[in-house]
């Protein structure tokens, strides 16, 4: 049975930006769950109301089924190296640990937890090519998130990802914003799958003007990546910054951080990307520190080692409705406000174009992208990152 402990609920004025985003409650009660199991931890979660906190005690816990959850709460652990959820059974794709539906407009924090998957047992000692159907997530969030944190945390051994947003499902669609910081992703891949954050944005995002260097983002900074596929990942309209990020080991052949276009697995490409001053160390060579498929923003400041190409830019292959005919392809890179590329050490080639043609296209991939055009190897005009540490940091220590 969960116990309730009520105390004050303090306001601190870190900034204007912090300020709104804290539910307005006089009072907040701290949830006690009595154990790590999904089922002691969907009781506690049930008691808990905006604002409360939902508190897993230390230990390992199997972990068997799924735990849902709306906004406005904190689920919050001892530690990630005091708290363990182990997945134990064979749940798939979106049917996460646990799943958060934003539908109260409050954040939703998440803290000092390790969620690990089904890795190592599925495919035991294989660590080259995938044997299983099960695509397992540790915390999926629905909706428009509003200034989400998540902080202080391990995901591990995750085959398809640790933490993925999708803000077009849910019950109130729409962009996402927040914080994913101070965590460590250990050891999630699979062969096209393997994400430690997944932003799966909402397509309304196409439909203002791009603001770089804003809030409303989701922003990936200060986390540890080690043997991921890909560290970051965006699509169906997101936008979304990773930086003063630490990648060891990327693992299989593939990009630390990516970006999609206009793909079969979503309606739209990517918004936007920032991705700036992360640190990317690899004992294998892999293909590339970035690839982009799609979208506009900027890549600056990285240093990128054990990579064959710093910057790979692709031509997304895109579903059979959106057949590519002519110039420009619908959410491809630099439509409609470009790339912009600089300042990125490499251990080899710096921007490198795939070649790869497709049966829907005659055309090579220089008809499609094009230096000065869709991309530009310099400094974008005006640009300012967003205030770093991200200020709703200032809440909370992690």
């Amino acid at each position: 049975m969960a116990k309730i402990r009520r105390r004050a609920f303090i306001l601190g004025a870190a900034s204007a930006t912090v300020l709104t985003a804290m539910p307005r409650k006089a009072r907040a009660a701290t949830v006690f769950a009595a154990s790590g199991s999904a089922t002691d931890l969907q009781s506690a979660v049930d008691k808990a109301q905006t604002g409360d906190t939902v508190v897993i005690p230390a230990g390992t816990f199997d972990f068997t089924g799924q735990v849902h959850a709306p906004d406005g709460i904190h689920i919050m652990g001892a530690g990630r190296d005091k708290t363990f959820l182990i997945k134990k059974d064979d749940l798939s794709e979106w049917h996460a640990m646990i799943t958060v539906d934003c539908k109260t407009g409050h954040p939703f924090v998440f803290s000092g937890i390790t969620l690990q998957g089904r890795l190592d047992v599925l495919q035991g000692t294989n660590r080259t090519t995938a044997a299983t159907k099960v695509k397992d997530q540790g915390l999926v969030i629905l909706g428009a998130a509003k200034n989400v944190m998540i902080f202080g945390c391990r995901f591990s051994k995750f085959v398809r990802a640790g933490i993925e947003f999708v803000g077009s499902w849910g019950r109130i669609p729409g962009p996402q914003t927040g914080v994913v910081y101070n965590n460590q992703f250990i050891d999630n891949w699979y062969s096209y799958l393997g994400y430690g954050v997944a932003v799966n944005g909402n397509p309304t995002t196409w439909n203002a003007p791009l603001g770089l260097g804003a809030a409303n983002a989701i922003f990936v900074e200060d986390n540890y990546f080690e043997r991921q596929r890909h560290c970051v990942t965006g699509s169906n309209g997101a936008i979304y910054t990773a930086r003063y990020n630490t990648v060891k080991d990327n693992y299989q052949d593939s990009q630390s951080f990516d970006a999609h276009g206009l793909s079969r697995a979503w309606s739209r490409g990517t918004r936007a990307v920032e991705i700036y001053k992360n640190t990317v160390d690899n004992s294998i060579r892999r293909w590339a520190g970035v690839g982009i498929r799609g979208g506009a923003g900027v890549v600056w400041g990285n240093r990128l080692n054990g990579v064959t190409h710093a910057v790979v830019l692709y031509l997304e292959i895109p579903p059979s409705r959106e057949p590519l005919r002519r110039y420009p392809a619908l959410d491809q890179i630099g439509n409609p406000d470009g790339l912009y590329i600089w300042d990125n050490d490499a251990s080899e080639n710096h921007v490198y174009m795939n070649p790869t043609k497709t049966a829907s296209t005659p055309y090579p991939i220089t008809y499609w992208i094009q230096q000065g055009r869709d991309y530009y190897l310099q400094a974008k005009s005006g640009y300012a990152p967003y205030t770093y540490p991200h200020p709703l940091r200032a809440l909370h220590h992690g």
